[in-house]
C-alpha cells in the first residue's frame, strides 16, 4: 500500500534547536518534498496548526515552552488524520510507549536522525526521490 505522503505533503518541523530543525529540513527536501516549515518556538507552530491542514509533523519531545507529548495528544485530537512523528535524544523505553499510546505514528532518535527519516519513510512505503 501507498503512503499518500507526497512532495506536495505539508510537513512541519518543531524542535527548539534550529539545527535539528534545519537537519530535518534539508533530509527531506533532499527526498523531495517541498513544502516544509521549520519551527523552533510553540507558539507560531500552534498557530500554524489551528490555521491549516497538515500532513506530517515532526515534534522534539523535549521543548523549552511546553511537553512535546501535550503537544502530541492536541494535534491528534485536532488533526487526527495527520502523521506526527515524535523525536528525542531521549529515547528510554517509556517515554517511547507513552508517545505511542498518544497517538504518535513514529518516533525517531536524533542520533542518525538522517537514517532514521529514510528508514521511517520506507517503512510508509513512500518512494523518494518523490516526483
Amino acid at each position: 500500500m501507498k503512503s499518500k505522503l507526497h512532495k506536495e505533503s505539508k510537513i512541519l518541523i518543531l524542535d527548539d534547536d534550529p539545527l535539528v530543525a534545519e537537519f530535518t529540513s534539508v533530509t527531506l527536501t533532499d527526498m523531495g518534498f517541498m513544502k516544509i516549515n521549520i519551527f523552533c518556538y510553540v507558539k507560531p507552530f500552534i498557530e500554524c496548526v489551528r490555521l491549516s491542514t497538515v500532513d506530517l509533523l515532526f515534534i522534539d519531545i523535549n521543548l523549552y515552552d511546553m511537553d512535546g507529548l501535550v503537544l502530541l495528544g492536541w494535534i491528534k485530537a485536532l488533526q487526527p488524520e495527520s502523521k506526527v512523528v515524535m523525536f528525542s535524544g531521549d529515547t528510554r523505553g517509556g517515554l517511547v510507549k507513552e508517545a505511542c499510546q498518544l497517538g504518535a505514528d513514529g518516533f525517531l532518535s536524533k542520533f542518525e536522525l538522517d537514517k532514521n527519516i529514510r528508514q521511517l519513510l520506507n517503512k510508509w512505503n513512500v518512494n523518494y526521490p518523490l516526483i
